[in-house]
């Protein structure tokens, strides 16, 4: 099985989608719980420096400004319990310093008695609220968020701590779930690989739940079924077409013959053997028309084949040819690698090899010749040095009926037809190319022709 990439896959994607929900949910739970500790210490720090602030005001108005002074001295003398540290600044109406721990008046309006968070020139912060005392005197009080700091470090730290867990939590969930769900899924493919290789009878398993993937499988089954029964199908009406029409012209032939034996007319029998001609080639039409129906039905199906030596197959038509070549005065050549194997049908693979040298033979004049190659891979080629074929027709002929010498008579255009057919049903590609001169029929596995070898 291929290495998935994470980002490419289905179930990679839902693995990390669902460890960015888990985080994002981490992350707004947390921008939450911060905003209510960030209210709840500011409503604090607002409550203890009004309070405080109240109670000063309260003394200069009853004590005057000499009493206040002494009062916030004592104020700063204490040290505060909860680790917070009070701020305290008694100035006139310019601002300017009358007593306090602060040397500058910051930028709160006292006329309006605001109150904020305010950060210090050595970068501590505080909340403060400033008011008028009098025409001459304006007060500020503030207390540090140190505790209100803390609290949102530690939240951090443990939201941090939590939303790792849950991460990883959530990623092995995920990943676990998206492995299941992928061996599901994946044992659908391999029942389509199976099927495409040969084992037609190959099914989904997991078809009896009651899930989506079941539901999948169940319908693979199915599609796979009907597949199945219009391959059957097309076979019985193959054979069946062949033995209703093939019978018949049969019997005509034989009729014909005993016509021809019952008479001494000469010109009568030349038309009676024109006729068992004719019918002969109806009959050849016939056979070859089924052989590339059948073979093209038969496309990426495995069964009846086996390991066959194609080397063993390519030195009977070397012998065949070869003196078949001597008596028409064209050079034959044969390089055949020893132990070349393929998982095939023996017949048809002895077929699509005669048809190409059929085809070469053809073409190729007395005095030519033509070479039959076969190396590992497999790689066969049938080459001659004919007139060739042009450019334009080369993916062409190995449709039905195409011939290109139609004024030469005999053939139906078929021969290249049915090699192409059976190259394929054994996943092997055939293409032709330009000799200069003549033409190279070539045929390889469908992978090294896909990647430009040829």
């Amino acid at each position: 099985m291929a290495r998935i990439n994470l980002f490419h896959s289905v179930f990679g994607r839902v693995t990390l989608s669902a460890l960015l929900v888990s985080l994002l949910s981490t992350l707004a739970l947390f921008l939450v719980v911060e905003k209510i500790v960030v209210d709840d210490g500011r409503a604090r720090l607002a409550r203890e420096v009004d309070t405080d602030l109240a109670g000063l005001a309260d003394i200069y108005v009853s004590g005057g400004d000499t009493e206040l002074r002494a009062r916030i001295a004592d104020r700063l003398s204490v040290e505060q319990q909860d680790g917070e540290q009070g701020w305290y600044l008694l100035a006139d109406a310019q601002g300017r310093r009358i007593a306090g721990n602060l040397d500058r008046w910051p930028k709160l309006s006292a006329h309006v008695s605001e109150a904020r968070f305010v950060t210090l020139p050595d970068g501590q912060r505080m909340f403060a609220r400033a008011t008028r005392l009098g025409p001459s005197a304006q007060l500020l009080v503030g207390r540090s968020d140190m505790r209100g700091q803390a609290l949102l470090a530690r939240l951090a730290m443990a939201f941090a701590v939590a939303g790792a867990l849950i991460a990883l939590f959530s990623l092995l969930a995920g990943h676990f779930a998206a492995r299941r769900l992928r061996v599901r899924v994946e044992a659908v493919n391999a029942t389509f690989a199976a099927v495409r290789a040969g084992r037609i009878a190959a099914r989904a398993p997991g078809a009896g739940t009651s899930d989506e993937l079941a539901e999948l499988a169940a319908n693979t089954n199915a599609m796979l079924d009907q597949v199945e029964r219009l391959i059957e199908a097309q076979r019985a009406v193959s054979d069946q077409t062949a033995h209703e029409i093939r019978t018949p012209l049969m019997h005509l032939d034989t009729r014909i013959l005993k016509a021809m034996e019952g008479t001494q007319d000469s010109t009568l029998l030349r038309t009676l053997d024109q006729s068992r001609g004719e019918i002969r080639g109806v009959v050849r039409l016939l056979d070859s028309l089924l052989d590339i129906a059948g073979t093209q039905a038969l496309r990426g199906d495995l069964r009846g084949l086996a390991e066959v030596d194609l080397s063993d197959i390519a030195e009977t038509l070397a012998d065949l040819y070869g003196a078949s070549a001597e008596e028409l005065g064209i050079g034959f050549h044969a390089r055949i690698t020893p132990g070349v194997m393929l998982r095939a049908d023996p017949m048809q693979m002895m077929r699509l090899m005669s048809n190409l040298l059929d085809n070469a033979f053809k073409y190729v004049p007395s005095g030519g010749s033509v070479a039959l190659i076969l190396s590992p891979g497999p790689r066969i080629i049938v080459q001659d040095d004919g007139p060739g074929i042009p450019s334009a027709d080369r993916t062409r002929i190995f449709e039905r009926y195409v011939r290109l010498d139609v004024g030469s008579g005999g053939g139906h255009g078929l021969g290249l037809a049915l090699a192409r057919a059976i190259a394929q049903r054994h996943e092997l590609s055939l293409h032709v190319e330009d000799a200069a001169p003549g033409a190279r029929f070539v045929v390889q596995l469908e992978d090294l022709a896909a990647g430009g070898s040829g």
